[in-house]
């Protein structure tokens, strides 16, 4: 049996993307604790595709991780790109990073 072939992201993919440095959930997890419970960012957190807003579906810490936040989010209707650049905005306030991911 052969291993899976990674394929590029389709517009209405949903798909989980993963950071750290996030800040804090409600409700309240202490730091260095295993994440056992659904939570949610306190500040408002959007993702876009290229100039395409995502549809946010969940944004908090990853369940059974410590300190790893998640984000579920639905692929925009894009262009298609090796290159799509990911801009996201926490809070208000736009990321400081340069991502960019694969959209077929």
């Amino acid at each position: 049996m052969g291993a899976a072939q990674p394929r590029q992201t389709r517009a209405g993919d949903a798909i989980a993307l993963y950071g750290i440095g996030f800040g804090p959930v409600v409700p309240n997890i202490p730091a260095g604790q295993v994440v056992q419970r659904s939570n949610a960012l306190t500040l408002p957190f959007n993702i876009s595709f290229g100039r395409r807003q995502a549809s946010v579906t969940y944004a908090g810490l990853a369940p059974n991780a410590v300190g790893l936040y998640q984000f579920n989010v639905v692929v925009p209707s894009v262009p298609p790109s090796d290159a799509v650049p990911l801009t996201f905005t926490l809070g208000g306030v736009s990321g400081t990073q340069t991502l960019f991911t694969a959209v077929q």
